[in-house]
């Protein structure tokens, strides 16, 4: 809750989501929840949702719920508490696993960031006293319509990472995504320290500058034209991400535009005489525009909420998908540079037993990995294909309905002016 700050209280402390809001109409869900529904599988065995979550400071706590009919779990109905470092600690578990390395990874959810909401906090603390209490008052729904945004799309994030897992036929058996759901203590996840970043970041880069993945020459025409694809939609969605992430920024501002220039027509209105008809228009067009400012608000807020997260999600999960080939890809690389040591072993007539055993070794990887990762490829296209569309389907009908709200204000602007004149 927003509380003013000199009454003791501090401003955005704890913001709570509990499952009977959660359990909301469908156009108050972020249209990632919704769209990427279609890709959960019907098997109800091993279910989780996140029931609650609370927020203090940069902390949020996430509060998981279980249910399963699968034998080894100690309880049929679990609950847990955990923090976003421990989503990162079991997403760190499931890509170290060197069996998962043909399956499509789900990203790891981003850490929770409200610094827009604090910006806007230490703005408003700052000029307090130069301002009016409409003003104020504006300022403080502001800032907590961001800051719940932000909440909700830190909460569907996390709750989508846990059920595209548990819906996966292999990870739902990783023993650490049970550790994750069943112990009830603090799974002591650390956050990286600063050299391990450091090495992840260096790594990261490097295989930005690898060509081998995009010059690879890839036999199997199915990987082939995944990977041509693969890259060319991570080009395209980073170019549609930007896109839509300036179109709210431009929503924004159209809403900021409306409020101010409403504010200063209501404040020239209150100029004239009690009784005069122009002071009248002047503040009834102040107070409309007003009023379409809280609608670009809820737009903006819609969008960021559903079509941006969508996208941003989407742009994470080829990640994976490009991160899944890279690693058929060195695989398959791996067995190529076992076979030349096979060669050299059999002409210098050293070693050929180990030669051949790693030959072995790679051939198999590298067929285990590519039987895996054409399943996973067929369900991420499935997935993607099927979220955008009802992802779009959904934003259209959010379009639809604002526009609808905006023509109201309108009307009704034209309507006063009529009833004036």
């Amino acid at each position: 809750h927003i509380h003013h700050p000199n009454n003791g209280c501090v401003w955005l402390r704890q913001i709570s989501v509990n499952q009977k809001q959660r359990k909301r109409p469908r156009k108050q869900q972020t249209m990632l929840e919704e769209a990427e529904s279609v890709s959960f599988t019907d098997d109800d065995s091993l279910n989780v949702k996140i029931v609650d979550a609370t927020n203090e400071g940069d902390k949020v706590t996430y509060i998981i719920q279980t249910t399963t009919t699968l034998s080894r779990f100690l309880k049929k109905e679990m609950q847990v508490e955990r923090e976003h470092a421990e989503f990162v600690w079991l997403h760190d578990r499931m890509e170290e696993r060197e069996d998962y390395a043909g399956l499509l990874i789900p990203p790891c959810p981003s850490k929770p960031d409200f610094s827009a909401s604090r910006k806007k906090l230490s703005k408003l603390k700052q000029g307090e006293t130069n301002w009016t209490s409409e003003e104020i008052d504006a300022l403080k729904k502001d800032i907590q319509r961001e800051y719940v945004t932000a909440f909700q799309k830190t909460v569907s994030m996390h709750e989508i990472f846990l059920k595209r897992l548990v819906s996966h036929p292999k990870f739902r058996e990783d023993t650490n995504l049970q550790v994750f759901l069943e112990f009830n203590d603090d799974l002591m996840a650390k956050q990286k320290s600063r050299r391990e970043r450091m090495f992840t970041l260096i790594k990261t880069t490097a295989k930005g500058f690898d060509s081998s993945f995009v010059n690879f020459q890839d036999e199997d025409e199915f990987f082939d034209e995944n990977r041509t694809f693969i890259l060319r939609y991570l080009t395209s969605i980073k170019a549609v991400r930007t896109a839509v992430t300036n179109k709210t920024e431009q929503r924004l501002q159209l809403s900021r535009a409306c409020g101010d220039a409403g504010t200063a027509l209501i404040h020239y209105g209150n100029l004239y005489g009690t009784i005069n008809k122009v002071s009248d228009l002047i503040r009834m067009t102040g107070q409309l525009l007003v009023s379409a400012q809280v609608v670009e608000k809820k737009l903006a807020a819609k969008e960021d909420l559903k079509l941006c997260e969508l996208v941003r999600y989407y742009a994470a999960d080829a990640m994976a998908a490009k991160e899944l080939m890279w690693r058929r890809v060195n695989a398959l690389q791996n067995q190529e540079k076992a076979e030349k040591a096979l060669t050299k072993a059999q002409q210098s007539q050293k070693k050929i037993e180990e030669a051949q055993e790693a030959v072995d070794v790679s051939v198999k990887k590298s067929k285990d990995i590519s039987h895996s990762a054409k399943d996973e490829l067929l369900a991420f296209k499935k997935r993607r294909v099927a979220a955008f569309r009802k992802g779009i389907i959904l934003y259209t009908q959010h379009q639809i309905r604002q526009s609808r709200e905006q023509a109201l204000v309108w009307k009704k602007l034209a309507d006063s002016f009529e009833s004036v004149a």
